[in-house]
């Protein structure tokens, strides 16, 4: 029953690196527009809370299973690297309200930084598409890494019981250290954006 869920709910996603200084320049002020998740403070700059800094962008959902697996990753990335990057969690499902997303944070017990992403301006930036994806951008604000988390699924209903490879930690070390990452895209399993309305 969980598998065919997770089928119904969820399909692998592939993007490819590469956007115009325009591009960037259009979603960077797009971040302004984007809807902090207590529904009334204004919007924050992930590029601009903690400038020179790493920041890596997760994008979820509260009703995708693959993402729910990820919570306890997620917060041990977020722990691991506190000092070297600023950590969000993007909601780009318009139709989650500040209250659900609270649920959802307390309920996977994820404490990280949160903003909503009705417009899907972050989505475009990090080049995404679907959740759970996470996107690693360089102390510049150059998107470095995009992708899944590691290879713990690999497609659907196929979820080892550890992963083997860890891509994010490894983008993240290598944005930190001022390197390329080795993998500046893998495609990610999950939930695509393209089923929101």
């Amino acid at each position: 029953m969980l598998l065919a869920m997770i089928a119904a709910l969820c399909a692998p996603g592939r993007s490819t690196l590469g956007q115009s200084a325009a591009s960037q320049k259009d979603a960077g002020a797009a971040v302004q527009d984007q809807n902090h998740v207590d529904g009334s403070s204004p919007a924050e700059d992930p590029w601009a809370r903690i400038p020179g800094k790493v920041v890596v962008l997760i994008f979820v959902r509260t009703d995708c299973p693959i993402a729910n697996r990820y919570a306890v990753e997620i917060s041990r990335l977020q722990a691991a690297h506190a000092t070297d990057a600023t950590f969000w969690l993007v909601y780009p499902d318009k139709r989650e309200t500040p209250e659900a997303i609270r649920k959802h944070d307390l309920e996977y017990h994820l404490a990280l930084p949160v903003l909503r992403d009705p417009q899907r301006a972050l989505a475009k930036r990090a080049q995404v598409s679907v959740t759970p994806e996470a996107a690693v951008f360089d102390v510049r604000g150059h998107l470095v890494y995009h992708g899944r988390i590691d290879n713990r699924f690999e497609d659907f209903g196929r979820a080892r019981p550890d992963p083997t490879t860890h891509e994010l930690a490894e983008a993240i070390v290598a944005a930190v250290s001022g390197h390329p990452a080795t993998l500046p895209s893998v495609p990610a399993v999950g939930c695509f954006l393209s089923d929101l309305s």
